[in-house]
């Protein structure tokens, strides 16, 4: 009597709902098969043991909350591919523009002023960036004096006391301010050269290659020069 109380799969049959598992993987349960289905068990349930309504209607919740999820999923998987590629489509017009991204190394070029900044959360004061060689010894303090927080620019053509001129090639960055009444090392930002771009594998970003600092993800890019 037991198997009264459960569709078998001639009710299923008459419902059109046994189909062949290639047919089912492209058709949905709506809710007038929902109904077909539980009005048809309750027709042929035992009357001396009548069926618990609660399960089968639990059961046809879990199977419709994962089908949803399953919509919902690919819906998601959808939208991130497409905004990936509309990710990769403008991050391909910044080939050759110039990007303010973080770092603390940046080149003297002849002819070609060294242009940074310093990212500020805070209100700074008494802003100062210091220029070291690769030796470690100073070599210029820029003075910026008093920010607001946000972005602090900075640029260096390279002179120095008495009219000299400091050789090109690569120099640190490092910036120190009062925050709050008590100094503080600041994070910099350097000022680099698009080469190119690429779409990272497995979720991962847009890569962008840069002349200088290697390479750095879109959302590293702090201003667009």
């Amino acid at each position: 009597m037991d198997s009264i109380n459960k569709p078998n799969m001639q009710v299923l049959e008459n419902l059109g709902l046994a189909k062949p598992k290639e047919a089912m993987q492209t058709q949905k349960l709506g809710q007038d098969d929902f109904i077909k289905l539980m009005t048809t068990q309750m027709n042929h349930q035992d009357p001396m043991k009548p069926m618990e309504n609660g399960d089968f209607l639990s059961d046809m919740a879990q199977f419709s909350t994962v089908s949803g999820l399953k919509e919902i999923k690919d819906s998601f998987n959808s939208l991130a591919t497409s905004l990936q590629s509309s990710q990769a489509l403008q991050a391909s017009s910044m080939v050759g523009r110039k990007v303010l991204v973080p770092g603390s190394m940046s080149t003297l070029s002849e002819g070609t002023p060294m242009k940074g900044a310093v990212e500020l959360d805070k209100n700074v004061s008494d802003l100062k960036v210091s220029i070291v060689d690769d030796k470690g010894a100073l070599v210029k303090e820029i003075n910026l004096g008093n920010k607001a927080a946000g972005v602090a620019h900075f640029s260096w053509d390279g002179m120095l006391a008495q009219d000299k001129k400091a050789m090109s090639g690569n120099y640190s960055i490092r910036a120190i301010g009062m925050v709050d009444g008590k100094s503080e090392s600041l994070n910099t930002l350097i000022t680099d050269t698009v080469q190119s771009v690429s779409l990272g594998q497995g979720g991962q970003g847009v890569s962008l290659t840069l002349a200088k600092a290697g390479s750095a993800g879109l959302a590293d890019v702090k201003e667009i020069l």
